[in-house]
């Protein structure tokens, strides 16, 4: 039987590029692709605009002797594992990838979240002008010390993200109004009982329906965003502390997207006055390192055993 090959996708065309420049995810991607081969399995990574379709793509590099080598011919892949940070990827449905990209947009796609799980979600509202953020504001009847989210839709790492009073919402916020979202603010200061006084974002990883581990991230002081990449700090939390209402949060989102499997995907939570709330879906949760995670190796395992059973 011919050798599978796994290509794994990165934006940064550079072969050294993001996450490569980030010594951690150097080392962790590393021992994740030796586990990965160790079942005779051939791994290369792809970058940017190499995509040829059917699974081609026109060069790509791989790991010898923990060193990366160009790979100059054409790669031919039977599974592409998306690690696409800048959305840069074209929607592939000519050849298996994980995760299926209607699943990558319905996460991406914070409207289409909320629109999923209304039950789970805050107010949630798709604006394309600043006018049209006035008319919600006004229908959602809002005063001027009432906060309110305003996010980038399609942004991540928390790039293009405001929360503050109506009153302080001015057009010059945004260059471009369009695929702005509107969201009612979330007060999350209450903390989570056991866990944390503070505000906070739960972060739950699920893999191929399996929850695997949870962390929480606390803002920097005077900042509502949790987010690492905006000066959050992050630590893990053990699932058995997790409150039992977000499991079963999480085991309820996870029914609605059974049929997009195998999956790999990190639920974000927010705990408020009127209980707790989904934040947004991340299809692309980072891998993980033992100085970001106790339970790293549990996470990176179910990554490895989800790919190598995709592609048996």
């Amino acid at each position: 039987m011919p050798q599978k090959t796994i290509a794994i996708y990165f934006s940064d065309p550079e072969p050294t590029g993001y996450p490569f420049d980030k010594k951690e995810y150097l080392e962790i991607y590393q021992e994740i692709i030796r586990d990965i081969e160790s079942h005779g399995i051939n791994v290369v990574m792809v970058r940017g605009d190499s995509y040829r379709g059917q699974g081609r793509f026109t060069h790509g590099w791989r790991f010898e002797n923990d060193q990366i080598v160009k790979v100059p011919e054409e790669i031919i892949a039977n599974l592409i594992f998306n690690r696409d940070d800048k959305n840069t990827i074209p929607k592939i449905y000519d050849c298996p990838m994980i995760n299926h990209p209607d699943f990558d947009a319905l996460c991406l796609d914070k409207i289409k979240t909320a629109k999923m799980f209304p039950e789970f979600s805050p107010k949630t509202a798709a604006i394309h002008s600043f006018e049209e953020y006035k008319k919600i504001i006004g229908q959602w009847s809002l005063q001027p010390t009432d906060r309110v989210a305003l996010k980038q839709n399609f942004e991540t790492e928390g790039r293009g993200v405001y929360i503050l009073p109506v009153s302080e919402t001015m057009e010059r916020l945004y260059s471009d109004w369009s695929n702005i979202l509107l969201q009612e603010f979330i007060d999350c200061s209450i903390g989570i009982a056991g866990l944390t006084k503070e505000k906070h974002d739960l972060r739950i990883t699920v893999v191929n329906s399996e929850i695997i581990n949870s962390y929480i991230r606390i803002p920097k002081a005077g900042s509502y965003l949790a987010n690492v990449a905006q000066g959050g700090k992050g630590s893990s939390v053990d699932l058995a502390q997790v409150p039992p209402i977000v499991l079963g949060m999480v085991k309820d989102i996870d029914q609605k997207i059974a049929h997009f499997r195998p999956t790999l995907y990190a639920a974000d939570f927010m705990n408020s006055p009127t209980g707790f709330k989904l934040i947004e879906l991340n299809s692309r949760p980072a891998v993980q390192h033992p100085s970001w995670s106790k339970t790293y190796k549990k996470f990176n395992n179910a990554v490895v055993h989800m790919l190598v059973e995709a592609v048996r």
